[in-house]
């Protein structure tokens, strides 16, 4: 994982993604990318560019890693990384879990890194594999997560009115909604 002083977040609309993404599939050991935001159809996009390109991409759901027993939760961390191959790609979906959202952390107005993301991110940086986390709310991007990413990708919604209006009734659950972290977003 690289640390540098300079802003490692970037929109996904940006030439320097191609870039960043190239990068990383050249030398994914120990490298680690944070998509952020709620605009699933181009994360989705991104991932799947990374797998028609030659990568090997494994996708990971970290509900299934991630529990509200600390032990447990480092024991299934621990499986994750023996099971995983040198030069493979993590593709870490449900990435908001690791913010408290199971372990029983409340939200406040600073967040910190909960023990599970800072143990996980340690095997990270120790890894021969690349991994790509996911998180819908930029909220939970902490100061660790962006200190320790390669960089963080920004996945905005559309700002133009007829795609900001398709991208709204995407969003639309017939079996309701949860309200969204009102937490004020790091400047």
């Amino acid at each position: 994982m690289k640390s540098s002083d300079e802003s490692k977040r970037i929109p996904h609309t940006a030439d320097t993604v191609d870039d960043v993404i190239k990068a990383f599939q050249s030398n994914p050991a120990g490298n680690f990318i944070v998509l952020a935001g709620k605009n699933r159809g181009d994360k989705k996009s991104l991932v799947n560019k990374l797998q028609k390109s030659d990568s090997k991409v494994k996708t990971v759901d970290l509900r299934d890693i991630i529990s509200t027993v600390e032990e447990e939760t480092y024991e299934n961390i621990e499986e994750l990384f023996n099971s995983l191959s040198d030069g493979e790609i993590v593709y870490l979906n449900n990435g908001d879990v690791l913010s408290g959202e199971y372990t029983g952390n409340t939200y406040s107005f600073r967040r910190y890194a909960t023990p599970q993301e800072k143990y996980l991110l340690k095997k990270i940086e120790n890894s021969n594999s690349g991994f790509i986390l996911d998180l819908l709310d930029e909220a939970n991007v902490n100061n660790l997560l962006e200190r320790k990413s390669s960089s963080v990708v920004e996945f905005k919604p559309p700002k133009g009115g007829l795609g900001k209006l398709f991208w709204r009734l995407k969003q639309v659950s017939l079996n309701g909604h949860t309200f969204e972290n009102k937490r004020p977003l790091k400047k």
